[in-house]
């Protein structure tokens, strides 16, 4: 089945392509979270085994479902094409406690 996608005059201007290593850790936690279904990602796997072998991912799960939603606040929009994690994680620190709760409620 096709997918139509509909963008509003102000849409495209919210769209942005920048490295976000708050995202890529987001991609990670899932990657290790399911092992056994991410052939593309062995040798990646192979390489960090020893290190993952000792994070407790637990919390990170709870945020971060297999299914469904995950709260939006987690991953802000990149702060600019070079932002660091303690940038990101700032911006997510800074972050409305309503809208956190509101997130929360949709997950």
């Amino acid at each position: 089945m096709p997918y139509h996608l509909r963008f509003g005059e102000a849409d495209p201007l919210r769209i942005r392509f920048a490295i976000s290593p708050l995202w890529e850790t987001h991609s990670a936690v899932r990657v290790l979270a399911r092992p056994r279904q991410q052939g593309y990602h062995l040798p990646w796997m192979r390489r960090i085994a020893g290190a993952a072998r000792g994070l407790d991912l637990g919390p990170l799960h709870l945020l971060m479902p297999a299914r469904g939603h995950s709260p939006d606040f987690l991953y802000p929009p990149p702060l600019g094409p070079a932002a660091s994690f303690e940038e990101e994680i700032g911006a997510v620190r800074r972050t409305d406690p309503a809208l956190v709760l509101d997130d929360f409620e949709r997950a």
